[in-house]
């Protein structure tokens, strides 16, 4: 005859969840209803609200932060000064392909300024010269672009527009 060894401790408590109640059907009489927290009901609507007032915020103050510049008047119209932080290519078909930089200027020790350039049509070398964490500088009305480069010579390129 084979003896099991008694056992050193009772067996474990299941581990129910409050949030979500008895999810699994459980042991809990099925006639009797679980008393809600009277908080519940009001806690849970502000929540969704303050939630709603957060991003409708934070949609007016960023509507013109993300804005793509496009075209050569409008590049021309603009000042750069900061550095490269993203460059990427948006292939649309072969024959369209959109050319975008995102550079970034300081404005104060904590805060920044971000522009998104398209270069969709521009028809010189630029794009294959600049890198990410290049310095540019531009003046307004000008389509010449000084880029700071870390280990060589300041480079001066003409942004060619058709």
């Amino acid at each position: 005859m084979e003896q099991t060894p008694p056992r050193r401790r009772p067996p474990r408590q299941k581990l129910k969840m409050p949030l979500f109640g008895d999810l699994m059907g459980g042991s809990g009489n099925s006639s009797t209803r679980p008393e809600k927290s009277p908080l519940s009901g009001k806690i849970t609507p502000l929540i969704f609200l303050g939630v709603l007032v957060v991003y409708g915020i934070d949609y007016l103050t960023s509507k013109n932060k993300n804005k793509v510049i496009s075209g050569p008047s409008a590049i021309k119209e603009m000042a750069w000064n900061g550095k490269i932080t993203k460059k990427w290519a948006n292939v649309i078909d072969t024959s369209r392909i959109h050319y975008l930089l995102e550079i970034t200027r300081v404005v104060n020790d904590s805060t920044t300024e971000k522009q998104i350039v398209d270069l969709v049509e521009e028809k010189g070398d630029f794009w294959d010269k600049v890198s990410p964490k290049n310095t540019v500088q531009k003046k307004e009305g000008s389509l010449d672009v000084t880029v700071q480069r870390y280990f060589k010579k300041d480079t001066v390129i003409q942004l060619q527009y058709p």
